[in-house]
């Protein structure tokens, strides 16, 4: 049986000796696991039921660490680490050998982030290790935000939930890389791309096929129920003839709010009983790109009006 806990004592044990649990992070609750360790690595993917070509984040204490597990750092990182660090801001760099290749799906980069909840970098500093910690939910399904959604998610799968309450931000780390003498972002979060450019210069979105860190699948983030976005969901509702919930990040009173609340609507909205779930956009900038970013990975296709009648858009 899964216990939530509120002792990092007993969590760090437990990563001292190869085993994982799941964490509070400021973005969302994570699946840790000694991140030299691969056979504890191994332990996350088969929890999660994780396909081995998605790469893991590994979380460390303080910037110093960035080049104890990482070679060719531009100095732009130290930039940006000045202003973010400790938050959700993921670094992708190449890796040195120190880091098994089961964490970065083969690659030869690796994802580090310094995060800023108070009691994963307790853990951090008391075990001394660095943590592979992708979200602690079934692979390809919704992030959780606290304790409770995890153990909804992986109750008799692990030993340990820390509980460190509602995760701050709700959505997960902006990942940008830095490999082969570019910057571009991966996956939009809370630290949006304008921040960024103030610091970098102008930089691009990934087109890349092959999966650089976590977030980059086509299908992510996705409830059971069948989600699809919608201009007018409350039109839509009506004439589905089914039982319908919406999502509508535009009901909060700004994007920082909605995506705090976004997992947990959706998840919400998920276990209500419902045979469709519509969701309108957030307007498509600075935070709101990474809310619809994580829609669209979640959604099923889109609901299209055309006269009187409608169209499902699959894909």
């Amino acid at each position: 049986m899964t216990k939530i806990t509120g002792d990092t004592d007993i969590i760090v044990s437990e990563l001292l000796k190869g085993n994982i649990a799941a964490l509070p992070t400021e973005t969302v609750y994570g699946l840790g696991a000694n991140a030299l360790n691969e056979d504890a690595v191994l332990k996350i993917f088969e929890t999660k039921e994780r396909p081995a070509f998605n790469p893991l984040i590994v979380h460390v204490y303080e910037v110093d660490e960035l080049k104890k597990y990482s070679s060719d750092i531009p100095e732009k990182v130290y930039d940006l680490a000045e202003i973010f660090c400790p938050g959700p801001l993921t670094f992708v760099l190449k890796k040195k050998n120190i880091i098994p290749d089961i964490v970065t799906a083969g690659n030869d980069s690796v994802g580090l982030r310094i995060p800023s909840h108070n009691l994963f970098r307790e853990v951090l500093r008391s075990s001394g290790l660095p943590l592979a910690a992708p979200s602690a939910n079934r692979s390809g399904k919704i992030s959780p935000t606290t304790a409770g959604e995890v153990l909804s998610e992986l109750d008799g799968r692990i030993d340990f939930i820390l509980d460190g309450g509602k995760c701050a931000v709700g959505i997960e780390s902006t990942v940008i890389s830095f490999l082969n003498n570019e910057i571009k972002i991966l996956r939009h979060g809370i630290i949006t791309k304008e921040e960024i450019e103030k610091i970098t210069g102008k930089i691009s979105d990934s087109e890349d096929s092959v999966p650089l860190s976590p977030g980059m699948l086509k299908i992510h983030y996705a409830p059971s129920t069948p989600l699809y976005k919608c201009a007018d969901p409350a039109k839509a509702a009506e004439r589905t003839g089914l039982k319908t919930g919406i999502l509508d990040p535009g009901k909060y009173s700004d994007l920082r709010e909605a995506a705090f609340h976004l997992f947990s609507d959706l998840r919400k909205l998920d276990e209500s009983g419902f045979e469709m779930l519509l969701y309108s956009e957030a307007e498509n900038s600075g935070i709101g790109v990474a809310i619809n970013d994580r829609l669209k990975r979640a959604g099923s296709g889109e609901i299209v009006f055309t006269g009187n009648s409608f169209k499902i858009i699959y894909g």
